[in-house]
């Protein structure tokens, strides 16, 4: 075997068991054993301080004897884990949970010296792509990448577990914990330098986590959780040097509709890891699983529907997880790490530039990088001016300024994004008599539901480039204000002495206002929903399965798509050969991708609603709302949500994430396929 992959084994071996003897040594911490050599959970006994004892002595042992080559060291580190094995085989009586992970920990590992991978260093040996020229750099990670990505993995559960899940209060779990991270850190640290020599500005990024920390000594839990943002930015760049990852980031970009669906499942599976923190719950308890994975993947998708009442039930780190996860999933992952390379000063590569185009359907990657720096810096100028706007109103309801402008902050981003979500339990329908409040959030809507592209135009067009705007402009422009108008002129002939029927005309006007634009896709209500006509509901799914425009945050079919529906019928009326708008042809690909989005969203929205009428004891037309709420992303609810069993939460959080994800993954995949060469005899069926 040749002599650097030897290092890297022997190195890889040593990390394999402080990591394993770390978690050890907390486990014997967690599990709960009155009556056992271990004693109740977060109790040392005479026994547990000796296996502690034992723990600290053999790791010590084993990391030596591998630095140093020994060739005892590689038969005592398999002795060690058989033992660790072998004593929590009987807490699993108490504690089978804890138990069984630690087993299969140490079970793992053995594995992996009983069963080596001689070839894993070849495998897995690190690219050069980003340190090309610095062989030094190469030559650390080729012998010491396995074993910090082993580290760095490791100090990251351990962390989630202690701070996180709060699995132990002992300060010796702590300490074990703090220990193992600050030995992945110092690791790391010649890979970080490698960096800062290239010149590369992500390692003074990375590096920042560190800097804070020196305010937060007093505080071990804030310590470790920057720790674990470090190590995970240090660990994200480890695995972007391996020929896998890179592999698989290149079949992405080949495919951005999946590169699509794995950014926003990555997002929905960090928040509900972090939802679920006992942090996160309003009682210090944590939530259930399936309503932890039900709440971050409607804030991530900007959807709003809801099975736990915002307020109450989430606390302050359970608002700004959900308030990070809407901002993230409103403006677009790649969107978001496309604007973080520009501003380390990088660029993507040819085929990540390629699938940005892509996903923001745009020729030539400097357009594309130009839309990404406009999407990013139009977002938080606008969601800072709606915050502002925001603060004051919830500062004159009776919030002091640090609250209310925390709720500004919180509101302006979550109408900006369309995801609904609000800091009271009723909405925002204590702003249902403060025209002033209405107008603001109906314009953070507006703005929001217009798509990027738009906004650019309108942006150059106000600087002074009176060029005539594009097609796409125009259309969502004209399509925009008729729906406005159109939900204004409904919502009061039908509410006007229903739900608002206790308002003065002025507050009438605007409360038809913020509902006509809330439909589409935003979720928020000035108004009592329970208190709607038939005939509202009735329109309201229609609005909400339209949406907004593409390149928004709005969801639904998306506007386009409906109005070249329109032009289509109206072109077969008139006896027209193809789709016409504004003396615009309408390429052929178009209008069936229009079509197809169109029938396969129906498709899946009723679908969704046969199952809920078949799982869940509640009224159809409670159950069609809310299907038609979770396909077009909108959040507007009857009150079915919270109601719903497990299996109907399920459903509805795979039908939110299809129609975050479905339509643009749909119109990016759609056409792809190279035309057909062959021609058949064409023949005639009835239709109609």
């Amino acid at each position: 075997m040749p002599l650097m992959t030897l290092v890297s084994e022997r190195r890889l071996n040593a990390a394999r068991l402080v990591g394993a003897n770390t978690f050890a040594l907390v486990a014997q911490l967690v599990v709960h054993m009155p009556s056992g050599y271990f004693g109740a959970a977060d109790e040392v006994t005479l026994l547990g301080g000796i296996y502690a004892a034992f723990l600290l002595l053999s790791t010590a042992l084993g990391t030596l004897g591998q630095f140093r080559a020994w060739s005892w060291s590689t038969r005592f580190i398999p002795l060690v884990l058989s033992v660790n094995i072998g004593i929590f085989i009987a807490p699993m009586m108490t504690s089978p949970i804890i138990s069984s992970i630690a087993i299969i920990w140490n079970l793992v590992v053995l594995l992996g010296f009983v069963f080596p991978s001689h070839n894993a260093a070849t495998i897995h040996k690190m690219r050069d792509r980003h340190y090309e020229g610095d062989e030094q750099s190469v030559r650390w990670l080729s012998e010491n990448g396995r074993a910090l990505r082993h580290l760095l993995t490791a100090s990251l559960i351990l962390t989630t577990a202690v701070v996180g899940y709060e699995v132990s209060g002992q300060l010796l779990a702590t300490a074990a914990t703090l220990a193992l991270n600050i030995a992945s850190i110092l690791l790391s640290v010649p890979m970080m330098l490698g960096l800062f020599r290239q010149g590369y500005r992500v390692a003074i990024l990375v590096a920042l986590p560190i800097l804070v920390i020196l305010f937060f000594l007093g505080s071990p839990a804030i310590v470790l959780l920057l720790l674990a943002f470090y190590q995970i930015m240090a660990l994200t760049i480890l695995l972007f040097q391996g020929q896998l990852s890179s592999d698989l980031l290149d079949y992405f970009f080949e495919y951005p509709a999946l590169l699509l669906l794995a950014a926003f499942a990555a997002l929905t599976l960090l928040g509900t890891l972090l939802l679920s923190f006992p942090a996160a719950s309003a009682t210090g308890v944590s939530i259930s699983a399936v309503d932890a994975f039900f709440t971050a993947t409607s804030a991530a998708c900007i959807t709003g529907l809801i099975v736990l009442d915002t307020p109450t039930d989430f606390s302050l780190f359970g608002h700004v997880v959900i308030i990070i996860l809407i901002q993230l999933g409103g403006m677009g992952i790649m969107v978001i790490s496309t604007f973080a390379t520009l501003i380390l000063g990088s660029r993507l590569g040819l085929r990540a530039e390629k699938a940005l185009e892509e996903v923001l359907d745009l020729r030539g990657s400097k357009n594309a990088y130009k839309l990404t720096v406009f999407i990013v810096s139009s977002t938080l100028l606008i969601e800072l001016v709606g915050a502002i706007f925001l603060s004051v109103g919830y500062h004159h309801h009776g919030h002091d300024w640090p609250q209310a402008i925390w709720y500004g902050v919180f509101h302006a981003i979550s109408a900006f994004c369309h995801a609904g979500f609000a800091l009271q339990s009723d909405s925002i329908m204590m702003f249902r008599e403060d025209p002033f409040a209405l107008m603001v959030f109906s314009a953070l809507i507006v703005l929001g539901s217009i798509g990027f592209i738009v906004l650019a135009a309108l942006w150059q067009w106000f600087q002074g480039d009176r060029q005539r705007l594009g097609l796409h402009a125009r259309v969502v422009g004209i399509a925009t204000v008729v729906f406005i108008v159109l939900g204004i002129v409904l919502f009061a002939i039908c509410e006007w002495n229903a739900s608002m029927a206790d308002l003065g005309l002025r507050d009438k006007f605007m409360n038809a206002v913020l509902q006509s634009v809330t439909l589409r896709s935003a979720g928020f209500n000035s108004v009592d929903v329970a208190l709607f006509h038939p005939a509202t509901i009735l329109f309201m799914m229609f609005f909400m399965f339209v949406g907004g425009a593409p390149g928004s945050a709005g969801g639904g079919i998306k506007l386009t798509t409906f109005v070249i529906l329109i032009a289509a019928i109206r072109g077969i009326a008139l006896g027209q050969p193809r789709v016409v708008l504004f003396k615009r042809q309408i390429p052929q690909d178009l209008v069936y991708r229009a079509a197809a989005i169109t029938v396969i969203s129906m498709l899946i929205g009723l679908s969704l609603l046969f199952v809920l009428l078949l799982t869940q004891p509640l009224p159809f037309e409670v159950l069609a709302f809310e299907a038609i709420s979770a396909i077009g992303t909108v959040g507007l609810s009857l009150g079915a949500t919270p109601q719903l069993n497990a299996f109907g939460k399920l459903v509805v959080i795979l039908v939110i994430f299809i129609g975050r994800i479905g339509p643009l993954a749909l119109a990016l995949t759609l056409g792809q396929g190279k035309p057909a060469r062959i021609g058949y005899p064409e023949a005639r069926i009835m239709v109609g």
